[in-house]
């Protein structure tokens, strides 16, 4: 996740080139959400809340979105702790508001007049829908399903990890999160062992998720090769890992094999989507999510690396994101890790051998 690095170089071997004073680096990247751009001045604000129709209570950590007349979205943000949601409407003209709650049925309303600009307010009573699942296998399925059908059990499954992830984005854009994030950097031995760490506590944590385009890793793969610059003379590569946005994206959907199975042990109260490409031979990920049975809420999302450009322990080289929910219904990442192998070159740029291991992360600590 963003581990927040830059493009570094692989290390040198120490009989055909001279070893680098700073310690090699890797950039560990992971695809991120793009931000919705600002609204125009002009644009009319709508105001409202979301209760339950049930007992009129306030629904937190809600999608609320705007649906022009082809159903595509315009707007969407989140409510708050009370239920209140603010939408910047661009323009003049009829729209739907959709309400998604994680483990509940999509609610949308009728078509709505807005404009002039002019401040609106709304009340939204949305009743109890759940969610219900198709039957769950102890075990995944063996055949390759890509492009999951709408409607069946992954499609349902992965619609629910996109809320979470949406919510914990929102949530983290707008600064009401209200804690600080302790990010880390550690090198490693070929072994895992720790040759140096670092630590820093960010008091204004940004999302700790790096972007980039599905578009661009369907042509290069998730590790990309850097080319030599003045301070980095021998490259690097540059790893790319998952969000939402990629996992439902149309290119990730048809390359890659999904399946649902009833999670074990300490996620025997789970349901896991798996996910690894089906053909192909750039660098790519498997790994799965893991939903929660009764709440459908993401709990968890873990990868590895497949098809290195060189040949490394695979089993080391991923990731993992943790989620959780706060009290006020605000979703944030727990604590997050990627680990990437650092190769040692010759001066022509060939990997040699594993040199080590580039891991960043981070987890967030208790606000003042």
């Amino acid at each position: 996740m963003s581990l927040g690095a830059a493009a570094g170089a692989p290390r040198p071997p120490p009989d055909r080139a001279r070893r680098l004073r700073d310690p090699p680096r890797v950039a560990l990247l992971l695809a991120a959400f793009v931000c919705a751009p600002a609204a125009p001045a002009s644009a009319q604000r709508l105001q409202g809340r979301v209760v339950s129709a049930a007992d009129s209570a306030p629904v937190p950590a809600a999608l609320v979105a705007l649906l022009d007349a082809n159903g595509a979205q315009v707007v969407r943000t989140s409510t708050g702790p009370a239920g209140g949601f603010t939408l910047e409407v661009p323009s003049a003209g009829r729209y739907v508001v959709e309400v998604l709650r994680i483990g509940q049925r999509p609610w949308r309303s009728p078509a709505l007049e807005l404009g002039p600009p002019v401040p609106r307010r709304l009340v939204i009573a949305v009743p109890d829908d759940p969610v219900v699942l198709e039957p769950v296998a102890i075990r995944a399925r063996t055949r390759c399903r890509t492009s999951p059908a709408e409607g069946s059990l992954v499609a349902t499954l992965l619609a629910e990890a996109d809320k979470a992830l949406t919510l914990t984005r929102l949530a983290m854009e707008s600064g009401e999160v209200g804690y600080a994030v302790e990010r880390y950097h550690v090198t490693r031995s070929p072994r895992l062992e720790t040759r140096d760490s670092s630590a820093i506590i960010d008091p204004l944590p940004a999302w700790p998720i790096r972007s980039w385009p599905a578009e661009s890793l369907a042509v290069h793969g998730f590790v990309r090769e850097e080319a030599p610059t003045f301070t980095e003379p021998y490259g690097g590569y540059s790893f790319f890992g998952p969000d939402a946005p990629l996992l439902l994206s149309p290119w990730f959907l048809s390359t890659h094999c999904f399946g649902a199975s009833a999670g074990s042990g300490p996620d025997s109260g789970a349901i896991l989507v798996t996910f690894r490409p089906e053909g192909g031979w750039r660098a790519d990920i498997e790994g799965r999510l893991v939903i929660d049975r009764g709440t459908l809420a993401l709990r968890r999302i873990e990868w590895r690396f497949v098809r290195l450009p060189w040949k490394v322990p695979e089993n080391h080289a991923g990731g993992a994101m943790v989620l959780r929910r706060l009290p006020s219904g605000v979703y944030v990442p727990e604590s997050w890790w990627q680990r990437a192998p650092v190769p040692e070159v010759n001066r022509r740029r060939e990997p040699l051998r594993l040199y080590g291991w580039d891991e960043r992360g981070g987890h967030i600590v208790p606000g003042p």
